[in-house]
C-alpha cells in the first residue's frame, strides 16, 4: 500500500513536470515565431531601403536632379595642362 502511494505521487509529479515543461516550450515557441515575423519583416524593409538607395544614386536619377537644379551640359571639354598634385600621391 505504501509503495501504491509513493508510485502514484512520483507519477503525479511526473505529470506536473510534464506539463510545465510542455507549457514553457510552447511560450518560447510563440516567442521564437514573433521573433521570425519580426526578423522577416527587418529584411523586407532593408530589401526596400537599398533599392531606394540605389535608385537615388543611380545615374539617370542623378541627372534628372541635377537638370531641376539648373545646371546644364557643356558642349566643351576641358583638360588641365598640367597633372593634379593629389593625382601623384
Amino acid at each position: 500500500m505504501k509503495i501504491i502511494k509513493i508510485l502514484f505521487i512520483f507519477i503525479v509529479i511526473l505529470v506536473l513536470g510534464n506539463v510545465t515543461l510542455t507549457n514553457r516550450s510552447v511560450d518560447e515557441s510563440i516567442t521564437i515565431s514573433q521573433l521570425s515575423r519580426e526578423i522577416k519583416s527587418l529584411e523586407d524593409q532593408n530589401i526596400l531601403t537599398q533599392a531606394r538607395i540605389a535608385h537615388a544614386g543611380s545615374l539617370t536619377f542623378l541627372q534628372a536632379k541635377i537638370v531641376q537644379a539648373g545646371y546644364v551640359e557643356s558642349p566643351y571639354v576641358v583638360s588641365l595642362p598640367t597633372p593634379s598634385s593629389v593625382a601623384l600621391r
